[in-house]
């Protein structure tokens, strides 16, 4: 893929031009319409997703089949990192508001590269681990935020009242 479209993306910060160009070899650009699902939860293939347009609305499908959005992931984001480490299914789907358009890498490569001990390795490592600690981060402000909602009780008499 074109080396130019990942520039721009903080992932690459602080990798020099030529580093980008081999990472870029590593990848191709795809296109998802509107509602077209990206990754599908439960999943065990897998590859790793830069958002170079659009935008993604991740969804956590419950056991009790409800389909609840759990985020909106714009250009710049990266998904599919952690199914890509720990070799676990997916754990949401991840599907395209609009046009949507990634660079995206094979779980062989992306692991190659989180093994390798080059410079460059050791860069891309570092870029992973900033991309997790900042979900780590986000992540934990969303509990807080819900651990300071009110609990909410509701009886039996309250439901007969409304229904």
């Amino acid at each position: 893929m074109n080396a130019d479209r990942l520039h721009n993306l903080d992932y690459f910060r602080g990798m020099s031009a030529a580093e980008v160009d081999v990472v870029a070899g590593a990848m191709k650009e795809d296109a998802w319409w509107d509602g077209s699902v990206i990754v599908q939860q439960g999943d065990e293939r897998g590859s790793v997703y830069f958002v170079l347009e659009g935008s993604v609305r991740v969804e956590r499908r419950l056991a009790n089949g409800e389909i609840v959005t759990v985020g909106h992931l714009g250009p710049g984001a990266v998904f599919g990192v952690l199914g890509v480490l720990d070799e676990v299914p997916r754990a949401a789907n991840c599907v395209s508001d609009g046009t949507t358009r990634c660079a995206v890498m094979n779980r062989t490569d992306f692991v190659d590269l989180m093994n390798g001990t080059t410079p460059l390795a050791l860069r891309f490592q570092m870029a992973v681990l900033r991309c997790v600690a900042r979900d780590i981060r986000s992540t934990n402000s969303r509990l807080a935020e819900l651990a300071a909602l009110p609990a909410c009780r509701v009886s039996l008499e309250d439901l007969d009242a409304v229904f």
